[in-house]
């Protein structure tokens, strides 16, 4: 197996020395450290570059976007396997090596995927959930189940979808494991439990962050989320996921104590009315937020 680690970085001075150091780190050494600079404004290329083979940097002339940036550094590789980390995420020492066991024991595998652990906006960490196989789908129809920067994909597997969708600037991994799950099935998908990557949440407005979400999303639900179905079923489909983004949506504003978390469960509602697993207590949270804007 011959790995190519893909870093897409931009202003990220503060992280990339660490993330690259956990590559280099690894039990079970890369092929290459591909860093991809999209056209960053203070030292992160610089730092990059300060690092010796395996890593290379190449740096844009212009800031593309992460999903550009990830192409770009996938083009250039020349492994045979794709492992991705976000520059302000990090690998511990083992996860390559683990990944390479799980995929001697499973070969017919094109992607695998680990456990994670998260670095909150607060600087706690936490251990992230844990999401097998098994479970993925149609779980993976409604949101997205992987951390990017814990999974290793076969790189004949991503050529074949086309790679990242340009267009999306957030979610575009979402959109990239449905593509290869409808192509290849989640039966080709293995994972190792164990928590190998550390995950920063960046600060910001989780409102803000959610309408962002929100937005992207309707275009994911039109066309990849619905691969496979067709007439009927295609529609049903298509009114639970949304409903489902509206649910979602509306959890997440009212965490942070936004007005628009009550319409926005009452359109999940109005288009979805009926009960099922992936919103189990969705009137009872309606009941709730209800209560607290009459008693305001």
């Amino acid at each position: 197996m011959k790995c190519s680690v893909i870093i897409p970085a931009y202003n990220a001075e503060k992280y990339i020395a660490k993330a690259i150091e956990s590559c280099l780190n690894q039990t079970y050494a890369p092929h290459e450290i591909i860093v991809i600079d999209d056209a960053s404004t203070d030292g992160t290329a610089s730092i990059a570059e300060s690092f010796p083979f395996p890593v290379r940097v190449i740096r844009l002339a212009e800031n593309m976007g992460v999903s550009v940036a990830r192409n770009q550094g996938v083009q250039a590789s020349t492994g045979d396997w794709l492992a991705f980390l976000d520059a302000d995420d990090w690998f511990l020492p083992e996860k390559l090596e683990c990944q390479r066991l799980c995929l001697l024991e499973n070969s017919q595998s094109i992607l695998i995927y680990t456990g994670n652990r998260v670095i909150g906006v607060n600087g706690l960490e936490s251990c992230g959930r844990f999401i097998s196989p098994r479970e993925l789908w149609p779980r993976l129809r409604y949101r997205n189940g992987l951390i990017l920067s814990s999974v290793l994909l076969r790189r004949d597997a991503f050529d074949s979808v086309g790679g990242f969708n340009p267009t999306f600037r957030i979610a575009q991994d979402w959109d990239l494991w449905l593509r290869i799950a409808f192509r290849y099935s989640v039966e080709s998908f293995t994972a190792v439990r164990e928590p190998l990557v550390v995950y920063r949440r960046v600060d910001g407005s989780l409102s803000s962050s959610a309408m962002r979400y929100f937005h992207v999303r309707a275009p994911i639900i039109k066309s990849s989320c619905l691969l496979g179905t067709a007439g009927l079923s295609r529609f049903l489909w298509f009114l639970r996921i949304s409903a489902f983004n509206y649910y979602d949506t509306s959890i997440t504003l009212r965490e942070e104590g936004s007005p628009l978390d009550l319409p926005f469960i009452i359109k999940s509602i109005a288009l979805w009315p009926f009960p099922w697993s992936e919103m189990p207590i969705r009137y009872k949270i309606a009941v709730v937020m209800i209560k607290q804007h009459l008693f305001k």
